[in-house]
């Protein structure tokens, strides 16, 4: 019941990189940006898979990002409850609304690089599908790569990932 409430609500605030578990998109949609940005020479990759990811989603963080959007004590209270299954920190992998949930919380990293792209003349790509994150980078823009990835490494430190 959860993902039916919510699903509608943070869709629209998702970016075009993300393609994990949502309507619509699949995994060969990724696969089709990925190869797109190879052909327009961004072959330098920052590969990030998120080594246990659902297990150290911070509950607080989720929960704040959450009620951004959501003012609604009796879904928020649930949402609680499916979260504390998982632990102190967590989201119950498998579960109906975990990869809603990743997407949520990772929604912020996604932006960043949708920035990124905006600021660079659209001199990088990303793909992510759920905890996996490929970002594609002009191979002659050494700097950029570099700028890229430190500040992707800051907005996991943000999350606490």
């Amino acid at each position: 019941m959860s993902t039916l409430i919510l699903e509608p609500i943070f869709e629209a605030d998702f970016q075009e990189g993300s393609f994990g578990f949502r309507p619509k998109r699949k995994a060969h949609d990724a696969i089709h940006a990925v190869a797109r940005a190879i052909t327009e020479n961004k072959t330098t990759v920052i590969d990030l898979d998120l080594s246990e990811f659902f297990d150290n989603v911070r509950h607080h963080i989720l929960f704040e990002k959450v009620a951004k959007r959501v003012n609604d004590p009796k879904v928020m209270h649930l949402l609680k409850l499916i979260c504390k299954t998982a632990g102190k920190k967590g989201i119950p992998q498998g579960g109906v609304i975990s990869p809603l949930l990743a997407n949520i919380y990772l929604n912020d990293v996604d932006k960043m690089l949708e920035k990124a792209k905006t600021v660079t003349g659209d001199k990088i790509a990303y793909a992510r599908y759920a905890d996996d994150l490929v970002v594609l980078v002009n191979p002659t823009n050494n700097s950029l790569t570099e700028k890229v990835h430190k500040r992707l490494l800051e907005e996991f430190d943000k999350l606490q990932v």
